[in-house]
């Protein structure tokens, strides 16, 4: 095989390649839309087509969607943190003296944890030693029995940093859960995230949201079975307009009301440090089968439980939906760790016959009854049963999502949504398309007007550039938005002034009196420099934006590093080839070249 054979082949397996990364873009395309989805086309060929291609997605600014910005409440980070440390701090102290008589506190706002011991001789239990499993604190004496621990400003700050960077991650991986193609979550100044769900279709907005901004601390807390009824019953008569004071399926008194905000606001202060209220709702159907909710029916309800957590969901080792085969329901299965399975065997055991609620936050997801004792590590959540099969499902596929991957460090809130509408793309799919197209046009016409016989040879090499790109585009995943149209026609002019530079240095050539032959093969030699140098100082600035930049910044740098790979294969490579084969420098006796 002779070199110009060999470098041909070069050429059609990359027009291949291309083209086949092409194909589900086209297919896509075809019936207007860059939706992943094929109408106009149907068959075995098309569905592997699209399984195992890329089509091009479009951005957000292109296709519409959904835009939210969060705020990271870091603050609350760093005293759950405390919070944490300081019934660790307690636990170490009795468990290296059992029976001392110590209050530890954290005082709600600050950073300290305060350690008051009834006997003042006792602060020496909080030595080196100790101190070494709290490094991130400092120890100080305060007088009078206390000891006051507290934390470094160079941890509360890691603290605050970690929170954000964590809960961008749980937001992306419950994002990927969702199906979103691209979606883009990136951090702006200390603590807000910005989060674009490209091409979301309006009915999953609320979902994505609802999803997004789930705390869900999963908590197993036991109920007060023997003061639930005692509880409530001092309400009686003593109601506002809408709370009702009703027996749940015959069992237990609840207090309920249509709005939870309403029960939240209501039993605010009212009960004892020891006790709070879990709130679940209880949906009635005009029709179930449906999933037809009747609003004025259904309401809130109570339970009376102890603030004590047993356990948390972050000992969960695995959570997934499963069917109830008896009852044809949906549930959440769960399986916890060593550790985890340890603590739920020990909790199910102490309490054999009484109920445990498990918790999302402030929602009973469920009350189980512990009819005895549950080794082995697995546990269940039965979703809400008054639910549509559908609703049940969709719930505990959302639950699961959320337990995966992982809770968020800290609340997280909202700070403003924006609904991109698909007009303002279409708007700007047509002015950048225009803007490219007249663009191309006019440096077609200027080359082939200037350079002639070798502007042919450039506009041919141009075009193989931009199918090039596309496809590299396409092939990768890469979405397209505004700022990746900018740099396709970025590229299209860099492709452009290579090609200038070559040409020219072939006139220059040809003006210092070297054949024709001599002045092609002389002027790509010597161009070449030049060429590589102004792509590579280009590269090097695209690498730079796209290892610091986000979102649209991003796919702008992506777009120009695919298309300075493509204008040096086309313009370097095809474009001496087309010389070789059918221009000036196919043959040593050409007497002349058309440029």
């Amino acid at each position: 095989m002779s070199g110009k054979t060999f470098k041909w082949t070069i050429v059609l397996i990359a027009v291949l390649l291309a083209v086949y990364g092409l194909v589900p873009t086209i297919l896509d395309a075809a019936d207007g839309d860059l939706d992943r989805e094929v109408k106009n086309f149907e068959g075995p060929a098309v569905e592997w087509i699209m399984e195992n291609g890329k089509p091009l997605t479009l951005g957000l600014d292109l296709q519409g969607g959904l835009l939210l910005q969060y705020k990271v409440l870091v603050d609350k980070a760093v005293q759950d943190k405390l919070d944490r440390m300081a019934r660790d701090v307690r636990a170490r102290l009795v468990d290296d003296e059992p029976g001392l008589n110590v209050e530890v506190t954290h005082p709600e706002g600050e950073f300290f944890i305060d350690v008051q011991f009834a006997d003042e001789t006792k602060t020496a239990l909080i030595d080196e030693d100790f101190m070494s499993y709290l490094t991130n604190l400092q120890e100080t004496e305060m007088g009078g029995g206390m000891v006051r621990l507290t934390m470094n400003e160079e941890y509360i700050e890691e603290t605050k940093k970690f929170a954000v960077q964590q809960a961008i991650e749980t937001i992306r991986q419950r994002v990927n859960a969702l199906g979103v193609a691209e979606p883009s979550i990136t951090r702006r100044g200390e603590s807000d995230i910005v989060v674009q769900l490209p091409g979301l279709k309006e009915n999953d907005v609320e979902r994505a949201k609802e999803l997004i901004g789930q705390t869900a601390q999963l908590e197993f807390k036991m109920l007060d079975d023997d003061g639930t009824d005692a509880y409530f019953q001092q309400f009686m008569g003593n109601l506002p307009q809408g709370f009702n004071l009703r027996r749940i399926g015959g069992g237990d008194l609840s207090v309920t009301h249509r709005s939870k905000e309403a029960l939240k606001q209501f039993f605010e202060g009212k009960t004892d440090a020891n006790h709070e209220i879990g709130y679940q709702h209880h949906p009635i159907y005009k029709n179930k089968a449906e999933g037809i909710i009747d609003e004025e029916r259904s309401y809130w309800k109570t339970y009376y439980v102890f603030s004590e957590t047993k356990l948390t969901g972050d000992y969960i080792q695995d959570a997934r939906v499963a069917i109830d085969q008896q009852f044809n329901r949906p549930y959440v299965a769960l399986n916890f760790d060593t550790k985890g399975a340890e603590l739920f065997g020990e909790l199910s055991s102490n309490n054999v016959g009484k109920r445990m609620a498990i918790m999302l936050d402030d929602n009973v997801q469920s009350a189980p009854v512990f009819n005895e004792p549950i080794m082995g590590g697995r546990a269940q959540i039965t979703m809400g049963s008054m639910q549509s099969f559908g609703e049940i499902q969709q719930e505990a596929q959302d639950l699961v999502i959320v337990l995966r991957h992982g809770a968020l460090p800290a609340p997280i809130e909202m700070q403003y949504e924006t609904v991109v509408g698909p007009t303002l793309g279409a708007d700007s799919i047509d002015k950048s398309t225009r803007a490219l197209l007249v663009g191309s046009i006019l440096i077609v016409i200027f080359m082939l007007i200037y350079y002639r016989g070798a502007g042919v040879i450039s506009v041919a090499a141009l075009t193989f550039n931009v199918m090039f790109i596309m496809a590299g585009l396409a092939s990768l995943g890469a979405t397209l938005t505004l700022p990746g149209i900018a740099g396709i026609i970025l590229t299209v002019g860099m492709a452009v002034d290579a090609n200038v530079i070559i040409y020219e240095r072939i006139r220059e050539e040809v003006r210092a009196g070297r054949s024709a032959f001599e002045a092609v093969n002389s002027g790509f030699d010597k161009a070449l420099s030049a060429v590589m140098d102004a792509n590579i100082t280009t590269g090097i600035a695209a690498l730079v934006l796209m290892q610091y930049g986000t979102g649209p910044v991003k796919g702008f740098a992506v777009t120009l590093l695919i298309g300075i790979v493509s204008t040096i294969f086309t313009a370097v490579f095809i474009a001496r080839l087309l010389f070789d084969t059918w221009g000036a420098g196919s043959s040593k006796n050409a007497d002349s070249v058309s440029i």
